[in-house]
């Protein structure tokens, strides 16, 4: 049970990265070396990972607002 409440956790804080990067206005969010610069400059270490993890799961956040 905590496993499952933690990797939502995690996922609600992704998603809360995505749009602080997002919200800055100084990348397109399809960039994703930008996207990865920006997330270490705000340290946004969640994000980062998720990006060096699962690029085709990033890119379906960005499109459909929801995780694979």
């Amino acid at each position: 049970m905590n496993r499952i409440k933690d990797e939502l956790a995690k996922r609600d804080r992704i998603c809360q990265q995505v749009l602080q990067i997002r919200n800055t206005g100084e990348t397109n969010m399809f960039d994703i070396e930008n996207v990865k610069r920006l997330a270490y400059y705000y340290n946004c270490h969640d994000l980062i990972d998720y990006l060096n993890n699962d690029r085709a799961g990033y890119i379906n956040l960005i499109l459909t607002g929801k995780f694979n």
